[in-house]
């Protein structure tokens, strides 16, 4: 994923990945896309033409651009407090979004507070994650990891905090895979390997932790899980 320097982010490894496991899962019918990552013009073409099913986005704000359809749909909630009924979804994908649950959230339409434990708002969004999606149905999950650091508007992940989200109750952890993103592009790896990884926010916007090729995230973690019981 990646090669030659060339500065390509996380959504690289994301986009492949989510694709490819919602594919595998051709007993679901409906998907959630609890974050909006998907909401660009160009990969929700391409969702459609890989034949995946219809998808529900939720955010917390109009983004400015939506593609209305019988195929994809809207919502606008905080993933805390989501406006479906238990067990809506085969499958929810939520791809770098939990790293900014409980923060300042205004650059995304949302409040510009932050929780005191931004850890116990990310575990309060699993759970309602876990209510919205059916038994035995699927969650891939995406956060930056690394050497821990709060931001203010998203944090960095390590290797006790991502334990933290994947044993939150009534989930399974099926896969967690690592990337980083090195001279020669993205390459799969472990945690310990990724332990020291930072972040490179836009220049002149806040903090940069990573190697100067790294263009946003410099590792991050790919985690399918599975709901395991059927209660709410």
């Amino acid at each position: 994923y990646g090669y030659d320097a060339c500065g390509l982010d996380e959504r690289v490894v994301e986009y492949a990945w989510a694709f490819e496991r919602v594919a595998r899962h051709a007993d679901a019918r409906h998907v959630l896309d609890a974050g909006s990552v998907l909401n660009h013009r160009r990969i929700l073409a391409c969702w459609r033409q890989a034949g995946l099913p219809p998808v529900s986005i939720v955010t917390l704000a109009h983004e400015g651009y939506a593609e209305v359809s019988d195929a994809v749909r809207y919502a606008f909630a905080d993933l805390r407090r989501l406006p479906w009924r238990d067990q809506s979804f085969d499958m929810v994908l939520s791809l770098s979004t939990l790293e900014h649950v409980g923060l300042d959230n205004r650059g995304y339409g949302g409040a510009g507070g932050r929780a005191p434990d931004p850890g116990a708002e990310a575990v309060a969004a699993m759970r309602e994650l876990q209510r919205v999606t059916r038994a035995g149905g699927t969650l891939l999950l995406s956060v930056p990891v690394g050497a821990r650091s709060n931001r203010g508007w998203f944090r960095i992940f390590d290797k006790e905090e991502l334990e933290r989200l994947m044993t939150v109750p009534g989930w399974r952890c099926n896969e967690l895979r690592i990337f980083r993103a090195g001279r020669e592009g993205w390459r799969e790896t472990s945690m310990d390997a990724a332990a020291a990884a930072g972040y490179n926010e836009p220049p002149g916007h806040g903090s940069r932790t990573a190697p100067p090729w790294v263009a946003a995230a410099e590792a991050v973690a790919l985690v399918e899980l599975t709901r395991t019981d059927g209660s709410p």
